[in-house]
């Protein structure tokens, strides 16, 4: 259970000012034990929809300060800003769905939204759109998981260190990249 708690946490937190996704924690939990690893997921994007909520009424309240708060989140820049205009231009609350593959942030998409969408609408599509991509790393991670600790007998804390070895990569590669 406190894992669950965590993953809430992590996806409210990532979903407004936090900068390392709840995937961390959802792609660990699948590689441990995959089947309880659903619980994680549904968590995360429960707190992303409580983020959504917050970052979607400050923005609709006072959209240049929140919009000044996420650009100063590391990684973050006006530039992804104006994309996230350009695909709620585009596409609408489908932008969402597109979202969580583009590398540009959801909480970005939040403060943008006010412009775009009804907050409920907003809210109803924030669940699938980031479950989504959550599921993507679940089967990623559990059967990367299965296979390290059936094939090669590694222990938790091996795949532990295996993990934070992966993610310590993709976000070097990631922030070198944006």
């Amino acid at each position: 259970m406190p894992g669950v708690i965590l993953a809430f946490a992590w996806g409210l937190a990532e979903g407004t000012l936090f900068f390392l996704v709840p995937d961390v924690l959802v792609s660990l939990a699948a590689a441990l034990d995959w089947r309880r690893a659903w619980k994680h997921i549904a968590a995360a994007a429960l707190g992303a929809v409580l983020a959504g909520a917050i970052m979607f009424g400050w923005a609709a309240r006072d959209p240049i300060a929140a919009r000044h708060a996420v650009t100063r989140v590391p990684f973050v820049s006006a530039e992804m800003l104006a994309s996230a205009e350009a695909r709620y231009q585009s596409r609408g609350v489908g932008a969402l769905f597109i979202a969580a593959i583009t590398g540009v942030p959801y909480k970005v998409y939040a403060v943008t939204a006010p412009s775009h969408v009804t907050e409920p609408a907003f809210l109803l599509a924030t669940f699938p759109a980031r479950a989504y991509r959550f599921v993507a790393v679940w089967v990623i991670a559990g059967l990367l998981g299965a296979w390290l600790r059936i094939s090669r007998r590694l222990t938790p804390s091996q795949i532990l260190a295996i993990h934070i070895s992966l993610w310590t990569v993709f976000y070097a590669i990631y922030w070198s990249v944006i």
